[in-house]
């Protein structure tokens, strides 16, 4: 579950709950949303591969984009390139010196084609694809 991609290739992303396809931070034995608990085997908790399949320009797009993508079903992750200043709705230059900061979009590997499509459905042309 690892990033395969940028500065973070060391960060896992946050972990997300097979049930109900909240995200989470930290390490927790049930979900804080729908109260699912994770030793439970009834749905498959296999780790996925994450990958980075998108930049988008401002946080009020990225929050809406993973808004619209949890409403699918489908995990997702926002890195700021602003680092903590990208959180608070602040785009400074980005921290790997490549223009302004930009908010990644990760999910696993296998929602790859129908994120995108919904980024294409949502965004329009206000966000880049990546490869």
């Amino acid at each position: 579950m690892k990033c395969s991609v940028g500065p973070w290739k060391s960060i896992r992303p946050m972990p997300y709950c097979p049930k109900c396809k909240e995200s989470f931070a930290g390490d927790l034995t049930t979900c804080p949303n729908c109260g699912y608990d994770f030793d439970n085997n009834d749905i498959d908790t296999e780790e996925h591969e994450w990958i980075m399949i998108a930049k988008i320009f401002d946080k009020t797009s990225a929050d809406y984009a993973q808004e619209t993508l949890k409403s699918y079903g489908i995990p997702s992750v926002i890195f700021s390139e602003s680092g903590f200043f990208g959180q608070v709705g602040l785009n400074l230059p980005s921290v790997t010196g490549k223009g302004y900061g930009k908010f990644q979009v990760h999910v696993p590997v296998q929602f790859r084609e129908e994120a995108e499509d919904i980024l294409d459905m949502i965004l329009g042309e206000e966000w880049e694809r990546t490869e």
